[in-house]
């Protein structure tokens, strides 16, 4: 580092500097080059006092002459002790400073309890929330978020139960990571994508839309490209990559719509039954063997099933807030 200039020294030593000299010297104090300069200044200082402050020796009785003596030396050794302590404490003063600041202009996220929020959606609902960075994410139905209350200073974490289509402010410096249930994460720097991992369901999936995110679990990792989808099996511990023709269809659902492509009808169930917060029970095994492509804007439950009895040869019965499916026997 460069030395300060004799001028600045001399201004700061005198507390007459400006607080930009002040922590360049106190900088350069922290250097050995400053260090020593610092250690003959105080000797030199020390010299200086006993000089200046006696009188000649044959003036002064002994007695007062020892004690004068005595003066000087105290004042010249805590002098140097004085600025000995400053010369540490002047740059943790800085740093503390430096700090302070920056807990200012973070809301008190340093030096704070950093409290855990949930948000979750009911069944039978979905929600917006936004971030303080500015991410934007939508719950669907039956789905909880945790995240802290200010994000940390290297990264962003949030715990997810369900399903949450995002919508990640860019921050190389603070990655956005999405932890889900099997231990699993997604980990990004700032794209939309879709995590779907509903702790009962037996898969996690993830789709990108735009950007780029690495799922990760355990020692294995992958990056997926846009129009990607990621489904990982808990029970198997295997992820598969496949390719979408159309991968915004994915997101639909926080729009408000409803969308199958070729959906086997164990998961329509799953899906609606969180749609319209009801149980369905299936009376013939054989219902399951149907598969559904769909897409409509969010209809009454009844209307949905009209749909769903048009698509395949089943019938649908309400009960209060039980579906009953039966299949129909074409002749």
């Amino acid at each position: 580092m460069k030395r300060p200039d004799e001028i600045t020294l001399r201004r700061v030593l005198n507390e007459k500097a400006t607080p930009d000299e002040a922590a360049e010297v106190a900088a350069w104090f922290a250097t050995d080059e400053g260090q020593s300069w610092l250690a003959a200044e105080f000797d030199n200082d020390a010299r200086q006092l006993e000089s200046g402050a006696m009188a000649p020796l044959s003036d002064i009785p002994g007695e007062e002459l020892l004690q004068r003596i005595e003066r000087i030396l105290t004042r010249a050794r805590r002098r140097r002790l004085l600025l000995r302590v400053a010369a540490i404490l002047i740059p943790c003063a800085l740093i503390l400073g430096l700090w302070a600041n920056l807990n200012s202009r973070l809301g008190g996220a340093l030096f704070s309890a950093n409290e855990q929020q949930t948000v979750a959606a009911a069944v039978g609902e979905r929600k917006e929330v936004i971030f303080q960075d500015g991410t934007r994410i939508f719950l669907n139905a039956g789905s909880t978020i945790s995240y802290p209350e200010r994000f940390g200073l290297s990264e962003r974490r949030v715990q997810l139960d369900g399903e949450a289509y995002f919508e990640v402010a860019h921050n190389p410096q603070r990655p956005f990571v999405v932890e889900t249930s099997d231990n699993a994460s997604v980990r990004v720097l700032g794209t939309e994508f879709d995590v779907k991992a509903y702790r009962s369901d037996p898969t996690i999936s993830v789709v990108l839309i735009r950007g780029s995110v690495e799922f990760a679990r355990g020692v294995s990792s992958y990056r997926l490209e846009p129009s990607q989808r990621l489904v990982y099996n808990k029970q198997m511990g295997t992820s598969s990559i496949e390719s979408l023709s159309n991968a915004d269809q994915t997101i639909l659902w926080s729009r408000n719509t409803i969308c199958f492509r070729d959906t086997p009808m164990r998961e329509v169930v799953r899906e609606l039954e969180r749609w319209y917060d009801v149980q369905f029970e299936v009376a013939d095994p054989e219902v399951y063997d149907f598969t559904f492509s769909l897409q409509t804007p969010n209809l009454p439950l009844r209307e949905l099933l009209d749909e769903l009895e048009n698509i395949a040869p089943i019938r649908c019965s309400v009960n209060h807030k039980t579906v009953e499916i039966h299949s129909v026997k074409i002749e």
